[in-house]
């Protein structure tokens, strides 16, 4: 990620795991109407219905559930030497939130990761 801190994150839900995305990635918070990747291919997790979507250039992400946390100057945490390349590198650090490590992804990274497993 290059950054040592961000503000603002978006939390976000796929079954049982959990995920959050800088603000400043995300385009929009919407509902899941139309074409959308279906995050929870990327953690082996179905869906739980219509859920939300992340919109990042025109693509829509689809996850169970969102919350927005505005908190600046969030510390993010490297990824360790042995996950770098785990999901084709989708995972660009670690932040701490509600006494829980959450994985920071790349929406860009997410989505040609999903795009590869399509193929």
């Amino acid at each position: 990620m290059g950054n040592d801190v961000v503000d603002g994150v978006v939390l976000c839900r796929v079954g049982a795991a959990r995920l959050a995305v800088a603000c400043h990635e995300i385009d929009a918070i919407a509902p899941v109407e139309g074409k959308s990747w279906d995050v929870g291919l990327a953690f082996g997790v179905d869906g739980t219905g219509e859920g939300r979507a992340l919109q990042w250039r025109g693509q829509l992400l689809k996850v169970d559930s969102v919350d927005v946390l505005a908190t600046p100057g969030l510390a993010v945490l490297p990824v360790p030497t042995a996950l770098r390349s785990v999901g084709d590198g989708v995972l660009t650090g670690f932040i701490e939130v509600l006494g829980a490590l959450w994985p920071l992804v790349s929406p860009a990274l997410l989505l040609a990761h999903l795009e590869r497993r399509a193929e």
